[in-house]
């Protein structure tokens, strides 16, 4: 079970490796088409795009973990006051901690661009055991976020669909 304070609420937040709607996996979208692009072999060993071997090939995405591990990172969502804590890519460190707020800020189209899963979500995906290039059809993507270092913008379903939600970035005290 892990847990941490919230910088924003003082509440305490828990996750006890069981989907509750706390964490979320999040990829910013090239490492996403990276990884719905990457094509394995019937044992699992990643291949080159330029041999074009006829597939599919299958993929065991129980493994995505340890196959992308650099290609995404973590968010616990403070079910107490909906504060976002971005995780860095040890999972140990918050590295940023946005909080929602009710001014409307203008969406900048050409910030970053991420892909966000609910840990119910991604526990379907990493329980799975299909070609990895089912993986976009089969599973929904939770959120689509547009984010630079002041705001997140919360988008619902896709990048060019209305904001649900602005965060702002805060100052915390390290750690």
């Amino acid at each position: 079970m892990a847990g941490l304070k919230c910088s924003y609420c003082g509440e305490s937040i828990r996750y006890h490796g069981t989907p509750n709607g706390i964490e979320h996996t999040v990829f910013p979208v090239k490492n996403w088409e990276k990884l719905v692009s990457t094509v394995y072999d019937a044992n699992n060993e990643r291949m080159h795009e330029e041999w074009n071997v006829p597939g599919p090939y299958l993929y065991r995405a129980d493994t995505i973990w340890e196959d992308f591990e650099d290609d995404y990172f973590e968010v616990w969502i403070c079910p107490h006051c909906g504060t976002v804590a971005v995780f860095d890519n040890s999972g140990i460190h918050v590295r940023a901690v946005y909080t929602p707020i009710k001014d409307v800020v203008e969406i900048n189209r050409y910030a970053e661009k991420y892909v966000v899963f609910s840990d119910y979500e991604w526990e379907k995906i990493a329980d799975s055991s299909i070609p990895v290039s089912e993986i976009p059809t089969k599973f929904k993507i939770s959120y689509h976020i547009i984010a630079n270092d002041d705001y997140i913008w919360l988008l619902s379903s896709d990048f060019e669909s209305d904001c649900c939600k602005v965060y702002k970035r805060i100052a915390i005290a390290a750690e």
